[in-house]
């Protein structure tokens, strides 16, 4: 019981620290201002890890590799760690695939929720700050998807169509992010 406790815990920690270093990325992507709320949790949530890291690899133009990189050494901890309690064999190529899909998983899960909270945003307060900020990040992937789709009764469909696709998407994913399918392969 109390094993089980302590593994949940470690993921949800370890999911939040990885959506957070996902996010950090993704906002310097999107060249949102440090002084937007959502900007600056990303940011100060994951100076412990991503500063050090900064220091081996530079930001480049459009990405800061650094919170990628970060990311992805998160993802292979997790992989490894669970792994070993799951008596899983721990192979130098397993952990790199599992924690490749893990981070998209993360990146999944994050597309979803954010999807859910542009939803809720546009409904309940479309003229806040927080809406703004939540459709900044969120219009790169619900307005190619928007364009296309013609609004019936006036509702965008677009969100929708994104829950559909990642939930899909996840169910293919999630079991290899947990190294079920891989170690049969490695």
């Amino acid at each position: 019981m109390m094993a089980s406790f302590i593994a949940f815990l470690f993921n949800m920690i370890t999911t939040f620290v990885g959506c957070l270093l996902i996010l950090r990325a993704y906002v310097f992507y999107q060249r949102l201002s440090i002084f937007d709320p959502i900007a600056r949790l990303a940011w100060f949530g994951t100076n412990w890890l991503v500063v050090p890291v900064s220091r081996l690899v530079k930001p480049g133009r459009r990405w800061e590799w650094a919170s990628v990189l970060s990311a992805f050494i998160m993802a292979a901890v997790v992989a490894v760690v669970t792994r070993q309690v799951t008596g899983l064999p721990v192979g130098w190529l397993g952990v790199p695939i599992c924690a490749f899909f893990l981070l998209l998983r993360w990146i999944l899960e994050l597309v979803l929720w954010g999807t859910i909270i542009y939803v809720v945003l546009s409904w309940l307060q479309p003229a806040s700050p927080a809406y703004g900020m939540v459709w900044r990040l969120m219009n790169p992937i619900l307005g190619p998807i928007s364009s296309r789709l013609p609004r019936l009764a006036g509702i965008d469909w677009s969100p929708l169509i994104i829950f559909l696709i990642v939930n899909a998407l996840l169910y293919w994913v999630t079991p290899l992010s947990q190294g079920y399918f891989v170690s049969a392969w490695l």
